[in-house]
């Protein structure tokens, strides 16, 4: 690989855009096989394990089944699996968007930093939803 001054990367520059790549091979990978089969047909997922010891939903109950129903353009029935998650997706993907034009930008890999505040807030929005969709019935 070559930069633009066409001087060779050195090992570290190559090893961030490589795992970038990396990761977004198994991301892909991950998603054809949830494409392909689908949490409804298909019992080799794993279930959650708060909801099979104390029947509870936790917030990340439902969660493959919405990403699967998202790959199929189903936003109803993803939103029906788990609201929570097809709110976060977009925030996911802009973050690992920015650390791979970072890794690719910089020629190094860093996680862009998260504001403390970003992770307090969503960590109460977690709970919100826990506690809303086992309490206040329906389905979230």
């Amino acid at each position: 690989m070559r930069r633009e001054n066409n001087k060779a990367c050195t090992p570290s520059e190559m090893k961030a855009v490589t795992k970038m790549h990396s990761a977004m091979l198994a991301a892909l990978a991950g998603a054809a096989v949830l494409y392909r089969f689908p949490p409804e047909q298909y019992h080799f997922y794993p279930q959650c394990p708060i909801f099979k010891y104390l029947h509870v939903y936790c917030p990340g109950c439902g969660a493959t089944r919405a990403v699967a129903a998202l790959l199929h353009l189903n936003i109803a029935e993803a939103l029906h699996y788990n609201a929570l998650i097809v709110s976060i997706i977009p925030v996911v993907l802009v973050y690992f968007a920015a650390a791979y034009w970072k890794a690719i930008q910089e020629e190094a890999f860093t996680w862009p930093r998260v504001p403390a505040g970003g992770l307090a807030a969503l960590l109460v929005v977690s709970l919100a939803f826990g506690v809303a969709r086992n309490f206040l019935g329906g389905s979230l």
